[in-house]
């Protein structure tokens, strides 16, 4: 399903979309929503597929914010 993880105005929330579903978290725990949906495909191979555009859309905002964090950085 498709899923979208887009960072919120200010910097300091994410909100995440699948399908008609969202909610809205803090920047700060982004990498503990990527391992708990890596979690789940892990302990549900069942439902691999399902979870592989969410874990895909928490990564791609994860590389954005560490870019960010370079460029502000100088690297």
């Amino acid at each position: 399903m498709p899923a979208t993880a887009e960072l919120d105005e200010g910097g300091k929330t994410f909100t995440l979309t699948v399908g008609v579903w969202f909610n809205t978290y803090p920047v700060g725990e982004l990498s503990d929503w990527i391992a708990f949906y890596r979690r789940n495909r892990q302990d549900h191979p069942k439902s691999l597929q399902s979870y592989d555009d969410t874990i895909a859309a928490l990564e791609a905002l994860h590389g954005r914010l560490n870019g960010a964090d370079m460029d502000q950085k100088g690297g």
